[in-house]
């Protein structure tokens, strides 16, 4: 691909009529349909105009590139190798970012499962990673052309030195990261976590009946999976997990929380009905023994509020110890999917709005959360949590990271709960697994996925998948996190300070576009005049 992008990019202004904006777009499109057809699948009847929507925003993005690219290169001088991979950086940048973003089908995605390719992530970020990519590509571009002329042998090797030094740096870089798992701990000090994994396919229904019923058997498919793996260790005599992961929004009793002035009396309830979904939570992770994060909706009732809010959240629970109750730990997510979780402007649509009645809209979290791990020594790790598609938005986790650091707390593992049921075990699991690895290069960190309909993993800080769950089934992936207890988390260049460096090249990005359009009106004119 990148090698395509710099035969059209440089090709000169007076051949190319026939690749022009025009075609980039339908060619981006074509590509958009195809790579995230499961946007429609949730509610196909309303949610096909979204795919549509999302397909056609997109496709401007190629065009920015090819446009800004092409004025970069012809208009400026700019070398190849440097436009292309700037103008990449920038535009993915601005992808990343407008309106909320959308960062799923990235190029360097494709390299998710080759962790020696993605070392640049802990530099710069996915960012970096795909502008490497374009770089190479334009590097190799020139070779084809010299090889065709029958130039010199001598003048095709100066463009594959780019080449063998980035290959050399990305070796060195992912030795750097593998080092921490070298001298692995004591097997008691490795935390064994156990990443619960579905099948079951979510529905929007307009019949809220059937649509508890359908959430009562999703919730019992995990519930069940969960007593079957601490049975079969019992029978092996192996010793229990630290910590079980439950995906997201799989479990059908929801946490109830009152606040304001408002208290239960005032509503009709009982004081122990209130907190009966405590008592559910704790009683299930007293009978496995075992600590559990639990994906869950949050309800708050508040006392100038009409209906409650509701908030998509982790619940993390230990076992009770001694006489003291057991803690818990919550965490609300903090970003939400555009029409899936949040409408824009609802309040002035009608009740009756398709989308309000289908899609009841959540509230954001305001605070990242850590909770401790356990291992078999009474040792403790933190962990710090996101939820479904959070771990598509880079600068989100980061900044999580670094305000959970602030507080004194040490973040050594990424735990992500996600439900991909809504997509019918379509490409966009693996898309959805790919942001995962990029997360753990990115940071340095040990990362934990519990999927419904997707992929459960478990993925080393170099990007290796450790364990991974098998498509379309339903089990419990079970691994260890090789964290050093009395060491601090590795600090990553990315981590420190960020992508702050595709900023300028994303202003560079629109200012090439400006040039480019202030061009076509004076083009414009001058057949007018």
């Amino acid at each position: 691909m990148p090698i395509c992008w710099g035969i059209v990019i440089r090709r000169p202004v007076s051949q190319s009529k026939d690749c022009g904006s025009v075609n980039v777009y339908f060619t981006a499109l074509l590509f958009w349909l195809a790579s995230v057809t499961w946007v429609a699948f949730p509610y196909p009847k309303f949610t096909i105009f979204g795919l549509l929507a999302l397909t056609l925003a997109l496709s401007f993005y190629w065009v920015l590139f090819f446009v800004a690219a092409r004025v970069a290169v012809h208009r400026f001088r700019i070398p190849l190798l440097v436009a292309m991979p700037v103008c990449w950086i920038g535009t993915e940048y601005l992808r990343c970012h407008f309106l909320g973003g959308f960062s799923f089908c990235a190029l360097e995605h494709a390299f998710y499962r080759y962790p020696l390719l993605i070392q640049f992530a802990s530099l710069g970020g996915s960012f970096l990673v795909g502008g490497v990519i374009m770089f190479i590509g334009a590097a190799i571009l020139p070779c084809f052309y010299i090889i065709g002329r029958w130039y010199k042998t001598g003048y095709t090797v100066f463009f594959f030195i780019p080449i063998i030094f980035l290959l050399y740096l990305g070796t060195i870089a992912c030795l750097m990261n593998s080092m921490p798992l070298v001298i692995k701990p004591n097997p008691n000090q490795m935390p064994n976590i156990v990443a619960l994994q579905g099948n079951r396919q979510i529905y929007l229904h307009d019949d809220p009946e059937k649509g508890e019923n359908e959430a009562t058997e999703t919730f019992r498919q995990f519930v069940n999976l969960t007593y079957q793996t601490i049975h079969d260790l019992k029978q092996e005599s192996k010793p229990l997990p630290d910590l079980i992961v439950f995906p997201e929004t799989v479990c059908s009793i929801s946490a109830l929380l009152f606040e304001g002035t408002v208290k239960p009396a005032d509503l009709g309830w009982e004081e122990e009905s209130a907190t009966a979904w405590e008592n559910e939570y704790r009683k299930f992770v007293e009978q496995i023994e075992t600590p559990a994060i639990f994906g869950l909706s949050t309800y708050i009732l508040k006392d100038d509020s009409e209906r409650p809010l509701r908030l998509n959240s982790a619940l993390f629970v230990e076992p009770q110890q001694g006489e003291k109750p057991s803690k818990m730990y919550r965490y609300d997510k903090m970003h939400l999917v555009l029409f899936g979780e949040y409408i824009p402007f609802t309040e002035y649509l009608p009740d009756n709005f398709i989308l309000k009645t289908v899609c009841p809209e959540a509230q954001h979290g305001n605070k990242p959360v850590v909770i401790p791990i356990k291992n078999r020594d009474g040792q403790t790790i933190e962990a710090s949590l996101n939820i479904c598609f959070e771990s598509s938005v880079a600068h989100l986790i980061r900044k999580q990271i670094l305000t959970l650091r602030k507080e004194g707390h040490n973040p050594r593992v990424l735990i992500n709960l996600s439900n991909d049921g809504w997509f019918r075990f379509s490409h966009a699991m693996e898309q959805h697994l790919a942001t995962h690895v990029f997360r753990a290069v990115e940071n340095g960190m040990w990362y934990v996925s519990a999927t419904n309909g997707g992929y459960s993993a478990i993925i080393s800080p170099n990007g290796a998948i450790q364990q991974i769950g098998k498509r379309g089934k339903a089990e419990a992936v079970t691994g260890n996190i090789h964290v050093r207890m009395n060491d601090k988390a590795t600090i990553t260049i990315y981590q420190k300070y960020g992508d702050w460096y595709a900023l300028p090249f994303a202003l560079a990005v629109l200012y090439f576009a400006g040039v480019a359009i202030r061009l076509r009106f004076r083009r414009s004119n001058k057949i007018t005049a």
